[in-house]
């Protein structure tokens, strides 16, 4: 190999070592942005501006990764780049149903880790302000909730009582909401409300992927048992 020839091969290879630090260096950007917590819509305009003024990638090109990125944001797919989702899931899977559905069994156990997420448990709850505070709903059932708001997690938590007396071995029935907001804005309303944006909500079914087919037997299974 001649001396012009290694040269070449030398520019070559610094091409290339340059293209791969273009590219080490973009993710790790995005690393930082995504650590730090800055909303996933943001991250994606800021992608394609760091190409364009950092990396002097062409509008066409720059225009091109924006709706690719645009379209990818309103994807499904995309909820598994934000924290908060993977938290949500995380929190889902002690929803009462969903937790027996996976062959859970609603014990102490179990009262202690869902009482954990609003901040309390079995052994702290002050079952006088309890019973103070209990609802009657339109089942003549009397009841209490917990509530939390947690960014986009919103959470509540119903215990049910067999009567007016709030305490653990009176409870009859347990059940919960929970959703996250995906913030993904949507043309919402109508001609009497005015138009806006809206985003979506996803409840714990849709973040689990959970079977409904078997999801429904089971539950018409343990309607079976209780009758």
């Amino acid at each position: 190999m001649t001396t012009i020839e290694k040269r070449l091969q030398r520019k070559k290879n610094l091409i290339k070592i340059k293209k791969i630090l273009k590219k080490i260096t973009i993710l790790f950007f995005i690393g930082i942005i995504y650590l730090i917590g800055i909303p996933l819509y943001v991250v994606f305009i800021i992608i394609p501006l760091v190409l364009f003024i950092r990396f002097k990638y062409n509008i066409g090109s720059v225009l091109v990764i924006l709706f690719s990125l645009f379209i990818f944001y309103y994807t499904p797919y995309s909820f598994y780049l934000e924290p908060s989702f993977h938290k949500f899931k995380e929190i889902c899977q002690l929803d009462p149903e969903i937790y027996q559905f996976n062959g859970g069994k609603l014990d102490e156990e179990y009262y202690n880790k869902v009482l954990k997420y609003f901040d309390t448990d079995l052994e702290s709850l002050d079952w006088e302000y309890i019973q103070k505070n209990l609802f009657f709903n339109d089942s003549k059932r009397y009841g209490y909730e917990f509530n939390k708001y947690d960014g986009r997690i919103s959470a509540t938590l119903f215990f049910m009582f067999k009567d007016n007396r709030a305490s653990f071995d009176n409870i009859d029935n347990i059940w919960s909401v929970m959703t996250w907001r995906d913030l993904r804005p949507l043309p919402a309303g109508n001609e009497g409300s005015g138009f806006y944006l809206s985003g979506g909500i996803v409840g714990c079914f849709e973040a689990l992927h959970i079977d409904m087919t078997k999801f429904n037997e089971w539950k018409r299974g343990i309607e079976n048992v209780k009758q």
